[in-house]
């Protein structure tokens, strides 16, 4: 089977609410695949369980090379053993760099 992407990678399990801030519990180097399935969904697998917090609707993963895919969770099995999570994403390049004009924000 081919994968758009193997490897490890950044995942934040969010629970996104109307009227409740939102939570998220990140996850560092987790190995994961991810392949298309169909427009602007795909399909994030993983090879142990993936704790988030209570309730959790969307994942985002911060990819190599700067690709954000983000997305509420439509789907999914989360087992001890590992799992899967079908998402609805739109990809978005994060900045390479700060932009020149912050509003007067600086990096530091």
């Amino acid at each position: 089977m081919s994968y758009a992407y193997e490897g490890l990678d950044t995942v934040e399990m969010l629970a996104l609410y109307q009227n409740q801030p939102p939570t998220k519990l990140i996850t560092l180097e987790l190995n994961v695949r991810l392949r298309g399935a169909g427009h602007q969904r795909f399909r994030v697998e993983f090879d142990h369980y993936l704790h988030g917090p209570q309730h959790a609707n969307a994942l985002r993963l911060v990819l190599p090379g700067g690709l954000l895919l983000q997305g509420p969770i439509v789907d999914g099995s989360n087992k001890a053993a590992g799992g899967w999570l079908l998402l609805d994403v739109e990809a978005h390049e994060l900045p390479l760099e700060p932009p020149a004009y912050l509003n007067g924000w600086k990096w530091e």
